[in-house]
């Protein structure tokens, strides 16, 4: 159904911030959406669209799908890395590859420098449909000021029954017409909507 697409693992592995040209802006509403596949259940404001690719990385091949929703500017989104089992030993650096593009991509095009993570917040996961469990995780927050855009990012893994590992990325992008100086990056990514999309996505 998709052609396999033979580029640099670089450039594809954020392909999520492609989201931000995206037209469709639906209401927000809530729907639980259980990707039986992927092995997670997600609470999305709206029905998401799915973009699926395929890529090789170390001569392996590394699938992922991304499942989002926009919202007026604001993107919600979860990204799925399907890590085989002969990879499993390098998930930390393919995660922190993710991280370093994520941070490369969401640099200005006259920016010497790219941005950093203006923190990092210990957080964590119910995992399973009762949610018992739960898993310990990080959110990464991001300010884009010359963007106009704030970012949370949470990178979490789980085992597949083949000995694979699916490595998630839960993300919102949201877009600020006016940056409020005295407003920290976590007021504005910590906010009633954002949280239930964070705390309701599960691994099963």
């Amino acid at each position: 159904m998709f052609r396999q697409i033979k580029v640099n693992p670089i450039r594809l592995l954020c392909f999520g911030l492609s989201l931000l040209l995206l037209a469709c802006s639906p209401k927000f509403d809530w729907r639980t959406i259980k990707n039986e596949s992927l092995g997670y259940s997600a609470l999305f404001p709206g029905k998401p669209q799915q973009i699926e690719r395929t890529l090789n990385y170390q001569q392996k091949t590394l699938k992922q799908s991304l499942e989002f929703v926009k919202v007026d500017d604001d993107v919600f989104a979860v990204m799925t890395t399907e890590v085989p089992a002969v990879l499993v030993n390098q998930v930390q650096q393919i995660e922190d590859l993710l991280r370093s593009v994520l941070l490369q991509q969401a640099a200005s095009p006259n920016q010497a420098i790219p941005p950093t993570f203006n923190r990092v917040k210990e957080s964590a996961t119910r995992i399973g449909s009762a949610g018992q469990t739960k898993q310990g995780s990080q959110d990464y927050f991001l300010d884009l000021p010359q963007n106009k855009r704030v970012m949370r990012i949470r990178w979490l893994v789980r085992p597949m029954l083949n000995g694979g590992l699916y490595l998630y990325q839960v993300s919102v992008i949201r877009s600020i017409s006016e940056p409020n100086l005295n407003k920290s990056v976590e007021m504005y990514l910590e906010q009633e909507n954002i949280n239930t999309f964070f705390d309701e996505f599960r691994p099963n």
